[in-house]
């Protein structure tokens, strides 16, 4: 059954995948701009990127799976009829997008039936994408190869390797 399902998000993997590096493009050429910093109703930032970049996105999903709903973390909502949904943040570390590091990505998500069954994150500094689909695997593509990855199992703490790009902290 787990390969069956696979199977079925090979176009889910493949459209997904395409739509995360428009997206990166895109916010990289506006990045070349005036990004047109706003701060959200929590005091986050977002700029045009964000926006432009969801509206990509929903666009993209929508066309190519028009029974899925959609969930935008600019605000973008659509209902299902397939109990299939799209999460969408479009540019995940606007704060590293705004300072200029590579520290930001693209993320989609599928949830069908309140699980996450597809996913990507774009990395558009390095040109590098990671996806995922339930009962399939994960992967990295960069510079056109694609390769199997996994989670690390090291045998002891010492060998562990924790990487994260901020603090936060709580007032």
């Amino acid at each position: 059954l787990c390969s069956l399902k696979a199977v079925a998000y090979k176009n889910q993997l493949t459209i997904g995948a395409s739509i995360a590096r428009k997206a990166g493009d895109l916010a990289l050429k506006i990045r070349e701009g005036n990004i047109g910093i706003e701060s959200k109703s929590d005091e986050s930032p977002v700029t045009i990127a964000d926006k432009a970049c969801e509206a990509l996105i929903v666009k993209e999903l929508g066309e190519a799976f028009p029974a899925d709903g959609q969930l935008g973390e600019e605000g973008a909502t659509r209902e299902s009829t397939s109990g299939r949904r799209w999460i969408i943040d479009p540019i995940d570390g606007t704060r590293d997008f705004i300072r200029g590091t590579g520290a930001w990505s693209v993320l989609i998500g599928l949830e069908e039936n309140g699980a996450i069954v597809v996913g990507f994150a774009y990395f558009p500094t390095t040109g590098t994408l990671y996806s995922a689909a339930r009962g399939e695997g994960s992967w990295r593509t960069r510079d056109g190869k694609t390769e199997r990855i996994q989670a690390t199992n090291p045998p002891t703490k010492s060998e562990a390797l924790l990487c994260c790009n901020g603090m936060g902290f709580m007032h």
